[in-house]
């Protein structure tokens, strides 16, 4: 471990949630072929953005903050790399190894490696004790508006963003883009999909089978079973090999699923699927919500700064653009008060004039708005649940 603080040195607590985590994740999956595991943590106080970066037997994670401030991020953290152990580093897509370096290698499966990784981190998170249940539920309930939030999930599907991954996942753009608009997080829906494949595929199997089932079920087949090549025993898998091995655990069709959800951009169906484990999502629009641009802004000195734009949006209707700069509203600093407060007296459909600062000239647009955005999601339970629904939840909880 390495720190900057000469004084932050109890290790106590961080060393305790990893043996917990290591004990759970290697209880869960067959026994990897290794003698030995480091975690190489750092934590920097000045860092803008963490990372965690998954080797074969090893893996190094940054995290912003010190040791006693950050470990809660940082066993997060260390559970999603210690998954990715068997989940990509042996199981793994088959263009993730062996490499070609003289061209990039696709995938249209990050969704599967990133994505099953951070619900299997939740999980885990959950089942080793580090997070009680209402934290567990609470994290996947923020995945679900963070794709909510998100206009390209009506453009952009899992196996899309995974293989424009090159593109735009943390990639330095010289010219402007509409990437905010039409792009998604694989590791966020990836993260979604796990969790309803895994209550889909307890309750088509009557809570005999679980998404780790089919995971224990691919690591054998792709990676124990074949004869060694590259570093190490197995083979890729190709995306339809993940629809085999559903059917073949399950007993059933997952061609539609993926073909609507994985494939496609249709709405993901959280409530049906939740539903099955005697759960419901809920949302609430509090009252004093303000109506909204549908913009996304970053505060300046001047006013505020637009990011991205929903498409077909208050803004975008009005012809406001990403880059624009919001002077005030109705002659209503927003150099001295965010937009939210500035809109909040406002009903919905009321025609508001906003100064713009385009390319060093001010002009005067009027924006109709809409009505408020809805506020974060939850996840609780039904009070409808069938005492099948309600065996399903409290086996998913509990790791069984």
């Amino acid at each position: 471990m390495h720190t900057y603080n000469d004084e932050d040195n109890d290790r106590s607590r961080l060393i305790a949630g990893l043996k917990k985590l290591v004990h759970v994740e290697m209880a869960a999956m067959p026994p990897p072929d290794f003698e030995h595991y480091v975690f190489i943590f750092h934590f920097v106080p000045d860092l803008a953005m963490g990372d965690g970066m998954e080797h074969l037997n090893s893996t190094q994670i940054i995290i912003q903050g010190s040791v006693g401030q950050s470990t809660p991020e940082a066993l997060e953290t260390a559970a999603h790399e210690f998954f990715h152990l068997w989940n990509v580093k042996r199981l793994r897509p088959a263009a993730l190894g062996p490499f070609d370096y003289t061209r990039e290698n696709y995938s249209r499966s990050l969704w599967f490696a990133e994505g099953i990784t951070t619900y299997y981190s939740y999980l885990f998170s959950l089942q080793s004790g580090l997070w009680t249940r209402e934290q567990f539920l609470s994290h996947l309930a923020n995945e679900i508006y963070t794709l909510e939030m998100e206009p390209g999930r009506k453009l952009m599907s899992a196996e899309s963003s995974s293989f424009s991954a090159w593109f735009f996942d943390r990639s330095p753009q010289m010219q402007e883009t509409n990437f905010a608009n039409t792009t998604i997080s694989y590791y966020d829906k990836g993260a979604l999909l796990a969790l309803l494949l895994d209550l889909e595929i307890r309750a088509r199997t009557q809570g005999h089978k679980s998404l780790l089932d089919m995971m224990r079920f691919m690591y054998h087949e792709f990676y124990q079973a074949p004869a060694a090549t590259y570093y190490g025993p197995g083979r890729g898998f190709e995306e339809k090999d993940v629809v085999d091995a559903l059917d073949s655990i399950t007993g059933s069709d997952f061609a539609p699923f993926f073909e609507r959800y994985v494939r496609g951009t249709d709405p993901l169906p959280y409530q049906e699927t939740l539903a099955m484990g005697g759960l419901q999502l809920r949302t609430e629009t509090p009252p004093s919500a303000a109506p909204q641009l549908g913009v996304l802004v970053q505060p300046e000195s001047r006013g505020a700064r637009i990011v991205s734009i929903i498409p077909g949006g208050a803004a975008d209707r009005a012809g406001l653009s990403r880059d624009d700069l919001l002077i005030d509203v109705d002659d209503q600093s927003l150099a001295t008060e965010d937009l939210a407060t500035r809109l909040k007296p406002y009903p919905v459909g009321a025609k508001v004039p906003i100064s713009v600062e385009r390319h060093g000239r001010r002009e005067l647009m009027t924006v109709t708005l809409d009505p408020p955005m809805h506020g974060p999601y939850s996840i609780v339970s039904s009070p409808s649940a069938t005492p099948e629904q309600v065996a399903i939840r409290e086996a998913w909880l509990a790791g069984q």
